[in-house]
């Protein structure tokens, strides 16, 4: 069980086979809509103490992805605080929306990213346009940060997307105020959809 924390409000579980409880097979475990959720609970306590990730009095999402190795990946997103979605009056926008604003990665070469977009294509991830309003990519300080603008949570392929970019970089940030440093210091590598302007100088 490995646990990575995507942000405050993101984490990523990845689950060899043999870790699903009381089933070797994923379609039964999930079918089986009790042990799936006190499973879950205990998997996010763990979570919670080895990452500090807090989930407790959330309402969460919890997006399924199974990989060719026969691990699974599980990308958990923290939705509108129960407490506060009472006390609260109609948070339309936010709902209405369903879109953070920043995610910033870091990769460590031009390479990294190169191939975490020629990845992004063999594994088919379409319509890229949707997955954020928009997606830059900066060089600074000897590094290479992909800034992603509003990210659409109801884009199909979150999952995928999630699940993957962390396998070529770093988290970063979700500051607004970092993204004013890459603009003002930085070198400006691509703009509108980085992810997308990458894949087609290898077609």
């Amino acid at each position: 069980m490995k646990f990575q924390k995507l942000s405050e409000n993101k984490l990523k579980i990845i689950l060899s086979n043999d870790e699903l409880p009381n089933s070797n097979n994923f379609d039964n475990f999930i079918s089986n809509s009790s042990d799936a959720k006190n499973t879950f609970l205990e998997i996010l306590e763990k979570a919670y103490d080895e990452v500090g990730f807090n989930t407790r009095d959330y309402k969460i999402k919890i997006d399924a992805l199974a990989l060719k190795n026969g691990n699974f990946v599980f990308t958990v997103t923290k939705l509108v605080k129960m407490k506060e979605k009472i006390k609260t009056a109609k948070p339309k926008k936010v709902l209405k929306n369903n879109q953070s604003n920043f995610a910033i990665y870091k990769f460590d070469s031009f390479d990294d990213f190169c191939n975490f977009c020629i990845f992004i294509r063999k594994s088919n991830l379409y319509n890229l346009n949707k997955l954020a309003q928009k997606i830059e990519l900066y060089l600074y300080n000897y590094n290479y940060y992909l800034s992603v603008y509003k990210i659409n949570e109801n884009y199909i392929d979150i999952g995928k997307f999630y699940s993957s970019i962390t396998e070529f970089c770093k988290y970063f940030s979700s500051q607004e105020l970092f993204v004013s440093v890459l603009m003002e210091k930085g070198s400006l590598i691509f703009k509108h959809n980085a992810i997308k302007l990458c894949q087609n100088k290898f077609e």
